[in-house]
């Protein structure tokens, strides 16, 4: 009697445990769906991130040859930014810094968006008061792209829709939640939860990417993101030969009220490029919010000296033809 009842208590033990290991990566993983969706709650916020790319050869590539230098440039980089964003209306303000690899000097690229029209400084082009313009409704009605005003505002859905389908495709028991929490700069706590890619979820993750990349491509599309050009030649190209790659990590470091308030990125892949060969690359993104839903200090003005971009697309040969 004594050994049976020893036996079962052992049996009840294991059980208990794989039960509550179970159920607690479950929690872990439902924190993290809610936080994507109450980041859809954010209407203003002060952020700073960081994008360092390492993008196999081929990927970036244009037949204007001064196109073809700015995205060769762009594969091996870093880039950072600080700003500001209020969605209705709609402001943003942001001061990009873009880092090629191997410069011990990054070019500052001040943003802003107001009033339905976009204005930027690019220093290798422009004096220092001296701004681009475009009209981002005019934009919209002028080329076959979705981008627009509102399509700006939905930026927060987008990306939630967006990482919902990669996170879906990733089980419960790969969610890690730390032991102590974080403190953010504001004082705050926040609990750090880590999704870790490695060679014994890569397969099944790969098999739930390729199953869910025609929504992926069709949600960049309907907000502007990609043209419908781009989307059809990538469903029927490259996109096939998409993997990513082991090992990789997603961080997300969510507040007290349910706000992801820091998030990193740290992925590779491999994808055929232009000329059919599979090539490697990597991407690692950090970002960063404070000031949820709070007055935004902006700073910068409407600029006084503007010039249409138009000039510029004629240099990349981009430019609209005229009707």
């Amino acid at each position: 009697m004594n050994k049976k009842w020893f036996a079962l208590s052992i049996a009840a033990v294991v059980s208990m445990t794989t039960l509550t290991g179970c159920t607690d990566s479950t929690k872990i993983k439902q924190a993290v769906d809610q936080a994507l969706v109450k980041q859809n709650e954010i209407k203003s916020s002060s952020y700073n991130g960081s994008l360092t790319l390492s993008l196999g050869d081929g990927l970036l590539a244009a037949t204007n040859p001064l196109m073809n230098g700015l995205l060769g440039m762009a594969k091996e980089s870093n880039l950072d930014w600080n700003g500001a964003v209020n969605k209705e209306p709609l402001q943003l303000e942001t001061d990009l810094t873009f880092t090629p690899k191997g410069s011990s000097t990054g070019t500052s690229i001040p943003v802003l968006i107001k009033d339905s029209k976009l204005y930027f400084n690019m220093p290798a082009i422009n004096k220092p008061d001296e701004y681009y313009s475009v009209d981002l409704q005019q934009i919209s009605k002028d080329s076959k792209s979705a981008l627009n005003v509102d399509s700006l505002k939905n930026t927060s859905q987008v990306t939630t829709a967006l990482a919902k389908l990669l996170l879906d495709g990733i089980d419960a028991k790969w969610y890690k939640e730390a032991k102590d929490p974080l403190k953010l700069k504001d004082g705050a706590s926040a609990k750090s939860i880590s999704i870790e890619i490695s060679k014994k979820n890569e397969q099944a993750l790969n098999t739930w990417v390729q199953s869910k990349l025609p929504e992926f491509i069709q949600t960049l599309q309907t907000n502007g993101l990609m043209t419908a050009a781009q989307a059809d030649q990538f469903k029927n190209g490259s996109s096939k030969s998409l993997k990513i790659d082991a090992p990789g990590m997603l961080t997300f470091a969510i507040d007290d009220q349910g706000y992801i308030r820091d998030q990193v990125m740290d992925l590779s892949f491999s994808i055929a490029n232009a000329t059919g060969n599979t090539v490697s690359s990597k991407v690692n993104l950090h970002q960063s919010v404070d000031g949820i839903n709070q007055t935004p200090a902006f700073k910068k003005e409407i600029p006084k000296n503007v010039k249409s971009f138009n000039d510029v697309l004629k240099l990349l040969g981009t430019a609209p033809k005229a009707k």
